[in-house]
């Protein structure tokens, strides 16, 4: 007889299916797990069948795989349960070992849920929790700082679902979503095939109109989200407001998104809580933004001489480092030709940074965040362009 390792799915299934009509029941699960342990085995390896009916941990974990496998259906049919194990399979990676290692620590007393105070309470006081869950977050002052606090209540609120208490196929789930909204390689296209989503506050469409407008003239398809406060004031709660932006996102679907200024605490609040994983062009460094998301493309523009978000560059160097290589640019501009104390041949960009609306330079960057080579390779091979025939045939 075979074992259940080397059980096909078709067999297993055939077992719950004893009557062979093509589709089974929660009962006929559950009466399955009880009678033949290679069921057991197969669709929940480590929970005990026997004590279904009179453990209230085994018989949750058989609810929530039946929720997993069918979501709100009342019968399973053999693609339902084929799909789901195939995809199980395949997902047991070390991601997903950690995963479940990172669950358990905020799961301490095995209930198999979580509460949302449990949930903090793992987030404040265990670093390795906070890394997996916020990475670049400290989450140590959770409960004395406001933005700290809205993005933690942001990532729950996010994973649960609209439920109170989040159990290890919502934890899953939620991060093999974010983990594994990698970029796709994106054809080169014309601009009047792209969607840029601007976060409005921040990006100075009233009083610095021109790098909209620049965007907007560049021939992109543009959509502004001004349906958000700006975050003026320090830990500004951004949370609350992330719902609003990602029902923009779903709505105009944006090929990337743009942030400037202060507005970048809601780009940071949108990786944090995977409302959005694609492409990003950040104008100013936000003070919010120490690491910048895995597997997705971002580039960070900045000047010398920002006096309202003051970074030296090799502080800059090391953010866009945090990033996946070759998926993240630094366009950095910096003051040079010192000719006198104070005074240079060419001055880096203020917090407005002129630069970037003169030689086409938002809209190169916004092609060079989506250019599948990645953007320096793309911001390389464009500085041709912007050189005279002149200057191009005497370099040859």
């Amino acid at each position: 007889e075979k074992t259940p390792k080397t059980r096909t799915m078709t067999g297993i299934f055939d077992l719950i299916d004893r009557d062979g009509n093509g589709s089974v029941s929660k009962l006929d699960l559950i009466a399955a797990m009880q009678q033949d342990p290679s069921v057991s085995d197969f669709v929940l390896p480590g929970v005990d069948s026997s004590r279904l009916m009179t453990d209230e941990k085994c018989f949750d974990a058989v609810d929530d795989l039946w929720g997993a496998i069918t979501g709100t259906k009342t019968r399973m049919s053999f693609a339902d349960f084929e799909r789901h194990f195939r995809q199980s399979m395949v997902d047991k990676t070390p991601k997903s070992k950690k995963c479940r290692e990172v669950f358990d620590l905020i799961d301490a007393d095995g209930q198999g849920s979580i509460s949302k105070l449990k949930f903090l309470a793992a987030m404040q006081h265990n670093p390795r929790v906070d890394k997996f869950v916020l990475p670049g977050a400290d989450s140590s002052q959770v409960m004395s700082n406001d933005w700290n606090f809205d993005a933690v209540d942001a990532t729950f609120v996010s994973i649960a679902g609209g439920k109170r208490r989040i159990n290890y196929t919502d934890f899953e789930n939620h991060f093999r979503k974010v983990g594994g909204m990698q970029p796709a390689p994106r054809p080169e296209s014309h601009r009047s095939r792209r969607r840029v989503l601007i976060i409005g506050p921040g990006f100075g469409r009233e009083m610095n109109p021109r790098q909209g407008l620049m965007i907007e003239q560049a021939g992109f398809q543009v959509h502004w989200v001004l349906n958000i406060p700006n975050p003026e004031q320090p830990n500004f709660p951004v949370g609350p407001y992330l719902g609003n932006i990602k029902a923009e996102i779903d709505w105009f679907r944006p090929d990337v998104v743009a942030v400037a200024s202060k507005g970048g605490v809601y780009a940071v609040g949108l990786w944090q809580t995977g409302c959005w994983r694609g492409p990003t062009l950040m104008i100013n460094a936000h003070p919010m933004c120490k690491q910048l998301p895995q597997g997705m493309p971002v580039v960070l523009a900045h000047g010398a001489n920002d006096e309202v978000y003051p970074a030296a560059r090799d502080e800059l160097e090391s953010l866009v480092a945090t990033g996946t290589p070759d998926s993240c640019f630094l366009y950095y501009t910096a003051n040079s030709g010192q000719v006198s104390p104070g005074q240079f041949t060419r001055e880096g960009d203020r917090h407005n940074m002129e630069s970037l609306v003169v030689r086409d330079c938002i809209p190169r960057l916004l092609d060079a965040v989506l250019c599948p080579e990645g953007p320096e390779v793309h911001m390389v091979r464009t500085w041709g362009d912007r050189l005279s025939d002149g200057r191009m045939a005497a370099e040859r």
